[in-house]
């Protein structure tokens, strides 16, 4: 006999706590009604609940659905432990029907799974990676752990939690469980067709496309099948051509100030001062981190709602285990010659653990009889990876000498157009040199003739909703390597510039990278 729903309108139940601190309570009582004068829910929202209540007693009474979803998971389709339930709402469990029929038959009579994927068509199962390896998809033992459902919510940063016992939670937004839990999310690597109607026209990879739904890779450095990953930043080996550059117009010719990029792409120094463009190099957003405080730049980017908070004691608002691994959204702004603005959309992840050094806290929770373990953050320090994210091949005598790097964290991949305009400098000095019989870069820099100032206007899109990291501006000019140190352990390495967004919360280095 079915067990009767425990609906979200009730209370939600939470059970007394102790922890191993004399610290206060981290948890408080809370009614659906307290929730909504925080901020009314949508149709979307109530159904995602539904969906999540519904998901919890399937994957109590299924392992087969439990293993489904560990084994999509590890596939990692999108770089992170994520699942479509596009992608497996057809499978067959082991009780005769699909995952979708079983969702229907366990809801509440009035729902059904497609008028959810209706409105919410990257509606995504999350295996999160949590502290301590306290769970994990590698280590989740279907047979015998049933795992916690939680929410991914809209209006507020405390997490929804449904228990296997059907019991309705909500976890602190400076708590993080460690115990086995699945999160019912949306997708923000992937768009659809309904957030996007010209979803054909973007040439990247279609992850889904069937019943009139289509859904792509928003940027296809998300698709796991593009094996470039983030990692520690070295510095201690650069590409040769890199160090000449460096050698030629830093130290043999200090007084110069001559461009380290005239040699990278037309192989111009003092002593041969024309070249024609060479392919081998393009720009790449080699390294990342935050900056500043290490506790706001972490809120800044960890929050739900787009309303980071502090609350009991300016705890460390840690609800982000619900998003999985953080997406940064590089948007690099090109102006041409021909009076055309380009977009170069592209993105990069990387996990809470690579971005920061986190120490935390452990508590317990619960009575005699059950008793769970909970993290919550003491310390953070922040962490510069390799993000190596390819730009442009930059042409002098195709785009202006400057270009302009934005980033963001997405939170939403909903986005509209606005416009950008700004003053650019475009340099003259090309024409057919003989020696080369081709169109040449004629003097070093901006040679002998004066550059010209164009006022271009660019198309870029928006989203609402995203956390706008800053903005900076990359000169052609610029430095590639700025000097030399000496460091315990490590020896000499390089120092390569860095570029801080006009808003302080992350930093970045571009620089040209070998590619054929």
């Amino acid at each position: 006999m079915k067990r009767e729903s425990k609906k979200l309108a009730f209370v939600f139940s939470i059970l007394a706590l102790s922890s191993c601190s004399t610290e206060e309570d981290f948890t408080e009582n809370k009614t659906v009604q307290e929730l909504n004068k925080i901020s009314k829910k949508d149709e979307k929202s109530i159904l995602k609940e539904e969906f999540a209540l519904s998901l919890m007693k399937s994957i109590k009474e299924s392992p087969a659905l439990r293993s489904l979803i560990k084994n999509e998971a590890l596939k990692m389709f999108n770089k992170d432990y994520e699942v479509l339930v596009y992608t497996i709402k057809d499978y067959t469990l082991e009780n005769g029907m699909t995952l979708e029929e079983t969702i229907n038959q366990n809801a509440d009579s009035n729902f059904q799974l497609s008028n959810l994927l209706r409105v919410e068509p990257t509606l995504t199962l999350l295996v999160p990676e949590l502290p301590l390896e306290s769970f994990s998809a590698k280590k989740w033992n279907t047979l015998s752990e049933i795992p916690a459902v939680a929410i991914r919510t809209n209006y507020t940063n405390e997490v929804p939690l449904i228990t296997p016992d059907l019991d309705l939670e909500m976890i602190p937004s400076d708590v993080i469980p460690g115990f086995p839990v699945i999160v019912v999310k949306n997708n923000e690597r992937v768009v659809s067709n309904l957030e996007n109607p010209n979803i054909r026209d973007l040439k990247t990879k279609t992850v889904f496309e069937k019943d009139g739904i289509i859904i792509k890779f928003w940027a296809n450095s998300f698709d796991n099948e593009d094996k470039r990953n983030v990692s520690a930043r070295l510095v201690k080996n650069l590409n040769p051509s890199l160090v000449s550059a460096y050698t030629i117009y830093d130290q043999q010719n200090p007084n110069l100030n001559g461009w380290q990029r005239d040699f990278i792409y037309y192989k111009i120094q003092p002593s041969s001062p024309n070249g024609p463009f060479i392919y081998d190099f393009k720009e790449h957003l080699r390294s990342f981190s935050m900056t500043g405080d290490p506790i706001n730049a972490y809120n800044k980017i960890s929050d739900q709602t787009g309303d980071p908070t502090y609350r009991n004691n300016h705890r460390i608002n840690s609800s982000h285990w619900t998003g999985g691994f953080y997406e940064f959204k590089v948007r690099t702004i090109i102006n041409a010659k021909n009076g055309v603005g380009n977009e170069l959309i592209n993105g990069f992840t990387v996990s809470p653990d690579q971005l920061f050094f986190l120490e935390y806290d452990t508590y317990t929770r619960g009575t005699l009889f059950w008793e769970k373990t909970y993290y919550r953050l003491k310390n953070i320090s922040n962490q510069t990876i390799l993000a190596d994210i390819p730009l442009i091949n930059w042409d002098l005598d195709e785009y202006a000498s400057s270009i302009k790097i934005e980033i963001e964290e997405v939170d939403l991949t909903t986005t509209s157009v606005i416009t950008d305009t700004r003053t650019v400098k475009f340099a003259t000095n090309f024409g057919i040199d003989a020696a080369f019989g081709v169109k040449t870069k004629i003097g070093l820099k901006f040679g002998m003739s004066l550059e010209t100032t164009q006022t271009h206007t660019v198309q870029k899109t928006f989203t609402q909703g995203n956390d706008f990291l800053g903005e900076a501006i990359v000169n052609f000019a610029d430095k590639i390597i700025i000097g030399q140190a000496n460091l315990p352990l490590m020896g000499n390495i390089w120092l390569t510039r860095d570029y801080t967004t006009g808003l302080g919360y992350c930093k970045f280095s571009i620089e040209p990278k070998k590619v054929q």
